[in-house]
């Protein structure tokens, strides 16, 4: 077998030194103990060769191959000696120059073999009296360390495993070289099945590990060879919350660096079971007020339009006649808290949203129980663990995008940015990144926001909220979601903008974002640029940007948003303020010109406001009478 190959001529190599001492006729005695040394090696050796044999053991190879490697090279440093005592004269004995010191090297070489093989045979063993490290590691203490730790993995009993996990985990966190070792010296495999089959402690700390491993994407496509989206999706199934929030947190991690694991994972069912989970831990009856909420209020601002029956474009929002664009033509119908999907193979199953009940066989009602019982700040960290992981998920991947709209993800959202912290930063984010798909997907954008669904709804409010909040941490990333989404907006939402609007005023890192965010409501291809533009205005963003293009780091998005604004609504008494062309002049005679964009537009915005400022100056009508 392989175990028996590269034990094997070490092996033999011990038998040709056994031989040569019986025949030495020089330095008798010290070959004589020479020989009984190699010969207790040599049981070692075929010790660890039956080991290495035996199903049901579990043998450390990485180590034990370099040890055998050291050992042969001793075996054969040893047997040369050795025939230099062999019968053939005085002359002989001479010329080869065999001294004590030579017998004395090659002892303390033995004495390193036997120690390193002794060490592999109790890690090997699963005893935890390691006794120190191996002489072959002296050099180098945590690869000794690493070793050790793999060994208990593989081969301890229940606690020695967790524990000797937790210690990986630790040690991959500590810098890149640690990670890196464990992964060479085959780190990945055990921790791998302690994930799948070990006790709850050693699951947490397994998937805990394997977060930490994946630091690079050569390392997150290690982790996923050897298995990584199969055993997290187990883990997702069946494991207790902690478990289920370290592999959250490690799927998080893998899917960072490794663009391909992502799709996989989606494609193993892995996102309606994250999904499932922070749904679960959604108390019923804040789902159920919620969407009570939300559609009180749809029904109000119907009521307040015209017929609750039609869509809000078709409220006369269109603004181009009787022209619709078709990004702006939501379905009349009101859509479900959670859109079906249509997978065959799926294990959830679809409820009328009107009842706020789970959508998913994957959580029994015992593991319900569990949760309800669980410690408020262990469901916390999962919490935010899971919904790190879909927005980590939803990065750059329109099906998987798709997938967390068509579950009840955004009314969990929703849900979960009211609170602080992690979990509302995670949310905030998840639906950033899904919302920066869907601008440039027509089709996720019109499947999944619809502002007649009231999920949807839903999140636009609370993504309003953590606009208006004094964190930037979700300010940012709240309003770069909405300007994502600024073709789904009917121009009777101008509450839409002004929170936005009101942030130009904020810090420069929050106002340029802001800046960002408004340029998508103005920009051409919004079909309702003209009535966001004139909503901006109305909420004194003419005033806030003209300051901001005084700040030459951060001036390109205010430039432009101020230019859209002018050409989109250049006769709002907002724009005859001197102010408005002296910053449109002084941009004109900067750096921001060699910007191709800044010098299409802003000579054509110029133009547009002085044009207009001279229309008012002769507009005033000249009575036939007034000079009688």
């Amino acid at each position: 077998m392989e175990g028996r190959d590269y034990l094997r001529q070490p092996i033999q190599l011990t038998e040709a030194v056994k031989r040569a001492t019986e025949e030495a006729d020089s330095f008798k005695q010290e070959c004589s103990d020479i020989g009984t040394t190699v010969e207790k090696i040599g049981k070692l050796l075929r010790k660890a060769a039956r080991l290495s044999t035996n199903p049901a053991g579990a043998f450390y190879e990485h180590p034990t191959r370099r040890m055998m490697d050291e050992a042969k090279k001793t075996m054969e440093k040893t047997l040369a000696l050795v025939r230099k005592c062999k019968k053939g004269g005085v002359l002989k004995r001479v010329i080869t120059i065999t001294s004590a010191t030579d017998f004395q090297k090659i002892n303390r070489l033995l004495l390193s073999t036997t120690e390193d093989l002794n060490w592999l045979l109790t890690i090997s063993s699963g005893r935890d009296d390691l006794g120190g490290m191996p002489p072959i590691a002296a050099n180098d203490p945590i690869l000794a360390m690493i070793w050790q730790q793999i060994a208990r993995v593989q081969a301890g009993i229940a606690e020695d495993k967790a524990d000797a996990a937790s210690t990986l985990a630790s040690l991959a966190q500590d810098n890149e070289r640690n990670g890196k070792i464990i992964i060479d010296e085959g780190g990945l495999p055990p921790l791998m099945k302690l994930l799948q089959e070990g006790t709850p402690a050693g699951q947490e700390n397994a998937a805990k590990a394997l977060g930490e491993l994946a630091r690079d994407q050569q390392r997150a496509q290690e982790i996923v060879k050897a298995g990584a989206i199969q055993a997290f999706v187990h883990v997702l199934s069946v494991a207790p919350v902690k478990v289920q929030t370290q592999a959250a947190r490690a799927i998080a991690a893998i899917v960072s660096h490794d663009t391909d694991a992502r799709s996989a994972f989606g494609n193993a069912q892995g996102i309606r079971l994250l999904v499932a989970l922070i749904n679960d831990t959604i108390d019923e009856t804040s789902k159920t007020s919620m969407h009570t909420v939300v559609k009180t209020r749809m029904a109000q601002q119907s009521r307040s339009l015209g017929s609750p029956g039609k869509p809000w474009h078709e409220e006369g929002g269109g603004g181009g006649g009787g022209q619709q664009h078709s990004e702006d033509k939501p379905s009349g119908r009101v859509a479900s808290l959670g859109t079906t999907t249509r997978a065959p193979n799926s294990h959830a199953r679809t409820h009328s949203s009107e009842n706020g009940k789970s959508y998913y066989h994957g959580s029994s009602l015992r593991e319900k129980r569990e949760r309800e019982h669980e410690d408020p700040e262990v469901i916390y960290q999962m919490r935010a663990e899971v919904l790190r992981a879909l927005w980590k998920l939803a990065t750059n991947n329109i099906k998987n995008c798709k997938s967390i709209t068509d579950t009840r993800a955004l009314l969990c959202f929703a849900k979960l940015m009211e609170k602080e912290g992690e979990v509302q930063k995670n949310a905030v984010m998840a639906v950033c990144e899904i919302a920066a798909v869907a601008e440039h997907d027509q089709e996720l954008r019109r499947a999944a926001f619809k502002m007649t669904s009231p999920a949807v709804r839903a999140v636009i409010e609370q993504l309003l909220k953590v606009i208006q909040s004094d964190d930037p941490d979700v300010q940012i990333p709240a309003m770069r979601a909405i300007g994502c989404l600024a073709r789904i907006f009917p121009s009777k939402e101008t509450h839409i903008v002004k929170p936005i609007t009101d942030q130009l005023a904020r810090e420069i890192t929050v106002a340029s974002e802001a800046a960002a965010a408004l340029l998508k409501f103005t920009v051409a291809e919004n079909y309702l640029k003209d009535q966001h533009s004139r909503s901006i205005l109305e909420a004194n963003g003419a005033s806030h940007l003209v300051q901001l293009t005084y700040f030459p780091e951060s001036a390109y998005q205010p430039v432009v948003l101020l230019c859209n604004l002018t050409i989109n609504a250049g006769d709002h008494p907002a724009l005859k303020s001197p102010d408005v062309l002296k910053a449109m002049e002084a941009a004109s005679r900067s750096s921001l010109m060699q910007i191709p964009a800044v010098r299409e537009i802003l000579p054509k915005a110029i133009e547009h406001l002085e044009l207009f400022k001279a229309g008012e100056d002769g507009a005033q009508p000249v009575d036939e009478f007034d000079n009688f």
